[in-house]
């Protein structure tokens, strides 16, 4: 599995709402929010449900992992998804270890695991 999804009993909305607040608790801010659904209707003329993809980022984590290898800001910034799915809503970070595994720097996978923890953490909050 490359993602830790958890289902809520929350609306769309508010889970998009508590994530970002939950983040915040966190040290992260969301840098970017993408309407996957709406950018689909708009460019694709495609209906799907509610799905929207946050960027968050801490900056002491990520200079960390820049520090460690310049070339890991290409793994930035830590996507979450919020989407609903027949009538349920999901909530769903990156696995940041799966995907720096690909690097093969333990170091890198160390400060990813702890960025990891923090999402799984907000997660499970929601």
């Amino acid at each position: 599995m490359y993602v830790y999804k958890k289902e809520t009993k929350l609306s769309f909305e508010e889970a998009v709402d508590k994530v970002k607040e939950e983040l915040k608790k966190e040290g992260f801010g969301v840098l970017s929010e993408i309407r996957i659904d709406k950018l689909f209707k708009e460019k694709l003329d495609l209906d799907m449900e509610k799905y929207v993809i946050l960027g968050a980022c801490n900056p002491k984590f990520s200079s960390q992992l820049m520090e460690i290898d310049y070339d890991s800001g290409a793994f930035l910034p830590c996507n979450l998804l919020v989407y609903t799915k027949d009538e349920k809503t999901y909530v769903s970070p990156l696995l940041l270890t799966k995907a720096m595994e690909v690097a093969e720097n333990e170091r890198l996978l160390k400060v990813a695991g702890q960025i990891e923890e923090i999402l799984k953490k907000v997660v499970d909050k929601i």
